[in-house]
């Protein structure tokens, strides 16, 4: 029998795998393996090895959805998506901290909006946007609204520096510095809100992205060019670079994917990304 099949498709099974449970019997087998090795005439490759089954010269990843049409990947990507969320989580804290030193003006009211939303619950989830960063656990609307957040922010501290002179701290001396720089000096001094104000020779609104900046800018770098979303979609894509994803379905059989750009990261459970696929 030809071992022909059709890509980003559902094959169907075929009698070649006629009596071979889809509900795995091995406990480092997953559900539909056995199955679908069968098909090919291949064994499952176990869990010392980095996929599923070597099938015509493919090494293939066998993952079966669930009742969310997403599955879960391990820890293929533990050590990058941890730089990521790690990243987001202190952004958020930050945000959080410096709410109480805001100063009254238009943008006042812009990022405490941010805070709020950071703070409050989205759509059908109940936990808390940053709750759920920190336990590893982010829905599909917190995943949206941490990625709108940021890419808010990024807008909002974008700054037209001028040059300030200040005391050097080394020497004494005056010296040029940048207002971005300027603030950050200034921030480790013990000055009051107003002294700061009359050296920066800013008003309340530059002030408040000044102090934003401050305390998001390093931290904000990692997304600029790149969204949270789009980091994590790149994440998830890159593991199937070099090893055909192949999805299974007790009912519809199983489809191989290698339109990679399909591929989404739609939320995070149990400190890893869970994907789902675009249907055509």
């Amino acid at each position: 029998m030809s071992n022909a099949y059709n890509n980003n498709s559902w094959n169907a099974w075929t009698n070649k795998s006629d009596g071979i449970e889809f509900k795995s019997t091995e406990q480092a087998v997953g559900d539909g393996e056995q199955k679908l090795g069968a098909e090919f005439d291949v064994k499952p490759q176990g869990q010392n090895v980095s996929y599923d089954l070597e099938v015509l010269g493919e090494k293939w990843e066998v993952k079966k959805m669930d009742s969310d049409n997403s599955f879960r990947l391990g820890v293929e990507i533990a050590s990058d998506y941890r730089k990521i969320v790690d990243s987001v989580m202190k952004i958020l804290d930050n945000i959080i901290s410096i709410e109480s030193r805001l100063i009254e003006s238009e943008n006042c009211k812009t990022i405490k909006n941010i805070c709020k939303r950071i703070k409050s619950t989205s759509g059908r989830t109940t936990t808390l946007l940053i709750e759920g960063l920190r336990k590893d656990e982010v829905s599909a609307e917190n995943l949206t609204k941490a990625d709108d957040i940021l890419s808010e922010l990024i807008e909002l501290v974008e700054l037209d520096d001028k040059t300030l002179e200040l005391f050097s701290s080394y020497d004494g001396s005056l010296k040029s510095y940048n207002l971005t720089n300027s603030f950050a000096k200034l921030e480790l001094e013990d000055i009051t809100t107003v002294n700061k104000l009359e050296s920066l020779e800013c008003d309340s609104n530059t002030y408040n992205l000044l102090l934003l900046s401050y305390y998001t800018s390093e931290d904000l770098n990692l997304f600029r060019t790149e969204t949270l979303k789009e980091q994590l979609n790149r994440l998830v894509r890159n593991i199937f670079s070099d090893i055909k994803l192949v999805l299974v379905n007790k009912t519809k059989g199983y489809k191989p994917l290698t339109d990679l750009s399909k591929i989404y990261c739609n939320r995070i459970t149990s400190g890893n990304p869970r994907c789902k696929v675009l249907e055509t």
